[in-house]
């Protein structure tokens, strides 16, 4: 069969992904007796399209299972797509404005048909760019988060927790979107520095001590003292410590308040005294829970002062009611000092609206007891953490971990199924058929929660929904995801599998970075920095863009893009479809008949090839996917491409080529599935799918023959580079004295050198090509020696400079702190590759 000149990608990659569809070359085996190696996909966002993060995921878990499938393992890719609620929801919101129509247009169930409508339209989308990664997973056994199987194992642990009492009904301090009209967790509140004021406000004294008659409070956030309820002093101050219990006046109302002592006061910041409002603020409320202090709401849900806050700020907006507390307080002669402050301020993640702290009835989880266990078992080693140093991380953050709001005021999502009776507001029961409004249960009427479940409590059951059916792929092998998810999902992933499950959900954990710009700048759509990946496929394949991901990655660390590692990568798949070509004409071309002794340099690239099989299998174990690589493209380009195939024009050992061949589409194969696999479905001599194959074993060779095939390749470097820097058009001699390695193979060395002749002489003279054990030199005139000489000499004087400007660059401070990180790296790199470089000429110099 006859190859296109030229591996076009796009032209190939879809069929090919096909015919694995079509074979089910990626099911899992039922009734297996092999292991199982299984990973379950964190779901992209059914309505969105996939960004370079996605890319670089499911680039790295599809190399893991493509491995694992190949060395016999029951390897398992499970895909999934996420019904994304909140993020969802906000997109669908945006469609109902440019309408002109709002949420409240219709009930809950008639937003929920039209989200679902709307996400199936778009998930196709989503499918597809799967597909286009190469992602090798098994379609059979998708899962939508919203799946019906999903539901019933979330209900499942909602009702056990229930009965367990691990989740209550409570009315807490909640983090509310007043623009969208929802509660998040901790974890989704986007906190910035902004610059802002520090006001200083004097609360009287309702009777003076002494001659003290105010105290003195600092706030960024004077609207919120319309609902104070205390003024706290640290218990060691001593300025304060005869006001503890004393009342003061509170401005601008006519209530009293008193002073308490609790050390989450700072003596360090601002006067020492600090305002308590246990309803604005989640630090007032611990403080007001340890007090038994009044919670008064003077913000609403809408973001608007209550009447709780008095009839002259009813209805104002937070930042018009701080504007009327300020003149009031500084008619009153109460404010005392404003400075500039940088803050930090949380907001919503999506709509940028800060977020306010509002006492809200909703559902929560103790977690308490999940982390206890869960830390217990990290403690235990049971998931082994790359990088290693996540671990403690994560334990860390259980350690100090509150009580899981799981409740959002959303009509997208799994709905809490939970109904409280219309009588009776305290009388809660479960119930799985939330697709009724209102239930009767022994004879009384109960009303649905018109909550939703917060995403991460269904997806913190990702593992256990996926493997139920199949309980033998429990816990799963490992979880890739990005380090920037380990606290809302890894870590509910790990205390809810342990819960349901009693086993840890996952054997591994392997994280990545942030992919970034090639500026080393986080990727935003206001930027414009973004990266499509499906762009990236279109130019260059999508063998390319996962190589080039991958390429000099490293786990945990934020790290840039780099097109050129891309185009680098198209580099080597054009290469391996040229020499796949070449081999094929050469088979073409065979007379079967052919007598073949074995030629030197057969026994060194299956050496090579067995190593690097060897290396990558370690270092795929310890999930170095960069250094594989790496590796594979230095023995493919490197040794096989220029050393091996270079010798094989001379002696033309077709079984050879082709069991090489073989070997390296094999090996290559989990980084780039679909040119190996083109090129394997071209190839005459190969059966079936290259995706089902097994990795190769250690080819035979002899030791000693490998280690004599990489002498020459030593002497013939040496060769090619000092001819290099000769001025000479002619072809010089090559000649020898005493050596049985070069004797033995004249003719291949003057084939790799295009050397006029090698000759074997008596007494040595020339350029010495400084080979170690060996007593090879050029057979040149002594003037082309010198001028050889003095152009070295000039090369290391300007190798020198170039080193010395390096050097500079790295010791510049400002370089090394405002350059990209990318940029400083490559300038590292190649300070040492220059260095090293500097001192080959220099022992050659002084060798001549």
């Amino acid at each position: 069969m006859k190859f296109p000149k030229v591996y076009e990608p796009n032209q190939y990659e879809p069929d090919i992904y096909a015919l694995w569809e079509k074979t089910k070359s990626f099911k899992k085996q039922e009734g297996s007796d092999k292991d199982p190696y299984t990973i379950v996909m964190p779901p992209p966002n059914a309505n969105g399209n996939l960004h370079i993060g996605h890319a670089l995921t499911i680039a790295l878990e599809d190399i893991l299972i493509r491995y694992h499938r190949l060395k016999g393992e029951d390897a398992w890719y499970i895909p999934g797509a996420d019904h994304a609620g909140f993020e969802t929801w906000v997109v669908y919101e945006r469609k109902l404005e440019a309408e002109g129509k709002s949420r409240f247009d219709f009930n809950r169930d008639e937003l929920y048909s039209q989200v679902w409508d709307f996400v199936q339209e778009q998930r196709g989308n989503m499918e597809l760019q799967v597909r286009a990664l190469g992602a090798s997973c098994d379609w059979d056994a998708l899962t939508f988060t919203l799946d019906q199987k999903v539901v019933d194992q979330v209900y499942t642990t909602f009702k056990q927790m229930w009965e367990d009492g691990l989740i209550y009904r409570g009315t807490k301090l909640v983090n509310f979107c007043p623009k969208h009209q929802t509660a998040f967790a901790d974890i989704e509140v986007e906190h910035k520095e902004e610059e802002g004021n520090l006001w200083d406000i004097a609360y009287p004294l309702v009777a003076p001590v002494g001659e003290k008659t105010e105290v003195i409070i600092s706030t960024t956030r004077p609207e919120t003292m319309l609902g104070d309820t205390a003024v706290a002093v640290n218990p060691t101050d001593e300025r304060y410590q005869e006001l503890v219990g004393k009342k003061l006046k509170l401005p601008l109302t006519d209530r009293e308040i008193p002073i308490i002592a609790d050390e989450h006061a700072d003596p360090a910041y601002g006067t020492g005294a600090v305002k308590i409002t246990p309803a604005h603020d989640p630090n007032d409320y611990e403080v007001g829970e340890r007090h038994n202090l009044e919670q008064i709401s003077v913000i609403g849900f809408d973001g608007k002062m209550t009447l709780d806050a008095g009839a002259n700020y009813e209805g104002l907006t937070t930042s018009e009611a701080r504007q009327k507390v300020l003149k009031g307080l500084e008619e009153k002669g109460l404010l005392r000092g404003t400075q500039k402050i940088t803050h930090s301020v949380g907001h919503c993640y999506k709509c940028d609206t800060v977020i306010e702290p509002l006492l809200k009835e909703q559902w929560f989880i103790n977690v308490k007891p999940l982390a206890k266990r869960a830390i217990q078992a990290l403690e235990d080693g049971e998931i082994r953490f790359v990088p290693t140093n996540k671990q403690k991380v994560l334990i860390a953050y259980l350690k100090q971990l509150k009580d899981w709001n799981i409740s959002r005021q959303i009509p997208w999502g799994i709905p809490i199924p939970a109904f409280q009776s219309i009588e009776d507001p305290e009388d809660w029961i479960f119930h799985a058929d939330t697709s009724q409004e209102t239930i009767q249960v022994d004879g009384k009427t109960y009303r649905r929660d018109e909550d939703t479940f917060d995403t991460w409590f269904s997806s913190g059951q990702w593992p256990v929904i996926l493997t139920n059916e199949e309980k033998n792929h429990y816990p799963t092998s490992v979880l890739e995801t990005g380090a920037d998810i380990l606290f809302p999902w890894i870590s509910r992933m790990i205390m809810l599998g342990l819960y349901i499950n009693d086993e840890v959900p996952f054997r591994d954990v392997y994280l990545h970075g942030l992919v970034l710009d090639e500026k080393s700048q986080k990727m935003s759509k206001s930027k414009g920095n973004v990266i499509n990946p499906m762009e990236t496929i279109a130019e260059y394949g999508s063998d390319s863009l996962r190589l080039g991901l991958v390429s000099s990655r490293s786990a945990g660390i934020n790290q840039a893009f780099s097109t050129s590692k891309v185009i680098a990568s198209r580099n080597l798949c054009n290469k391996l479809w040229n020499i796949s070509r070449l081999i094929q004409q050469m088979v073409d071309e065979y007379d079967a008949n052919t007598t073949h002794e074995t030629a030197m340099g057969e026994d060194w690239i299956k050496r090579e090839l067995s190593l690097a099989a060897e290396k990558v299998s370690q270092l795929l174990d310890d999930y170095r996917f960069a250094e594989s690589a790496d590796l594979l493209y230095d023995v493919i380009w490197n040794k096989y491409a220029d050393w091996f195939l270079e010798t094989e024009k001379l002696w033309r050992n077709v079984p050879l080529l082709q069991e090489t061949l073989t070997f390296i589409l094999k090996i290559l194969h989990p980084f780039a599935p679909f040119v190996t696999e083109t090129i394997w479905q071209n190839l005459s001599w190969t059966e079936g799918l290259l995706a089902t194959q097994q990795w190769p074993n250690e080819l035979i060779y002899d030791a000693q023959r490998a280690l004599d095939f990489e002498t020459i390749t030593t002497i013939v470097s040496s060769v090619r580079s000092h001819l290099a820097g000769l001025k000479t058009s002619e072809k010089p001699k090559i000649i020898f004295a005493d050596d049985p390695i070069v004797d033995d193979n004249q003719v291949l060395i003057q084939f790799l050198t295009s050397a006029s002749s090698v000759l074997a002489v008596d007494q040595l003279h020339g350029l010495n090509l400084n080979v170690e054990g060996h007593h090879v030199y050029l057979d040149l005139p002594e003037k082309v020696i010198a001028e050889y000489k003095d152009t070295l000499e000039q090369n290391i004087l300007a190798l020198g400079r170039e080193i010395e400007t390096l050097s500079r660059r790295l010791s510049n401070e400002n370089y090394v702190a405002k350059a990209p990180a990318e940029l400083v790296e490559e300038t590292k790199r190649t300070l040492d590759t220059k260095s090293a470089e500097l001192q080959t000429m220099k022992t050659e110099f002084n060798q001549i």
